[in-house]
């Protein structure tokens, strides 16, 4: 059972795990491994897991990954707030900005530390509000950060196999945020961001100095 958290590395483990339920067959791939339409992977509402069983002491192996909250929310901005304009459309309303604002980074997170966690678009959610870590327990917590070495345990420990290229491709949210992260930040944002996001630096194991972003824990 894997549990998606955005923008953190979800796209590269969605292709992999559904390159596995297609078995390697070199049909096209959708034009997005996250529409659900098109994708070989069950849904737990959908398909009528038992959810109990699922999330609770069943024999399923839930793992997920997790990344540094600093470049997380960084990655974020770049891509829905500051990036395509299709993608700012969707977004900014959610903030209470213009469709056609140029919003700062600092902005942005000025209005996300006045959302609680259940109003927060899924992209810039707290890592252990998506996860639900008080209630569910994971088999492994692979980190963004070491992103390929982790994925390659996972694909070990599932028996499936995946060629290098899956793991390797760029994917189009790809940001570069954690090399961008000295651009953005100043005392201000460095301030939101660990308040937004203080039990995932916490709960997930990730220091709250920004200039070890990017660098495994």
């Amino acid at each position: 059972m894997f549990v998606e958290v955005p923008k953190a590395g979800c796209t590269v483990v969605k292709r992999i795990l559904q390159h596995s339920e297609r078995d390697g067959a070199t049909s096209p791939e959708p034009r997005s491994v996250h529409d659900r339409s098109t994708s070989p992977l069950g849904a737990p509402l959908r398909d009528g897991f038992d959810l109990d069983e699922i999330f609770g002491e069943g024999p399923y192996f839930r793992f997920s990954f997790v990344r540094n909250p600093y470049s997380r929310a960084l990655s974020c901005y770049l891509e829905k707030i500051a990036g395509h304009m299709w993608l700012r459309d969707l977004r900014l309303p959610e903030l209470g900005f213009q469709p056609d604002e140029d919003v700062t980074f600092v902005e942005f997170l000025r209005k996300v530390a006045d959302q609680a966690p259940v109003e927060m678009d899924i992209h810039w959610a707290p890592q252990h509000h998506l996860l639900s870590l008080d209630k569910v327990s994971y088999g492994f917590m692979g980190r963004f950060e070491q992103l390929h070495s982790d994925l390659r345990s996972v694909i070990a420990h599932l028996g499936i196999t995946a060629p290098a290229e899956l793991l390797t491709r760029p994917t189009l949210h790809r940001t570069g945020a954690s090399q961008k992260s000295a651009q953005f930040y100043d005392p201000e944002s460095v301030d939101l961001v660990r308040e937004i996001y203080r039990e995932d630096f916490d709960r997930l194991g990730y220091g709250v100095d920004p200039r070890f972003v990017g660098q495994p824990s």
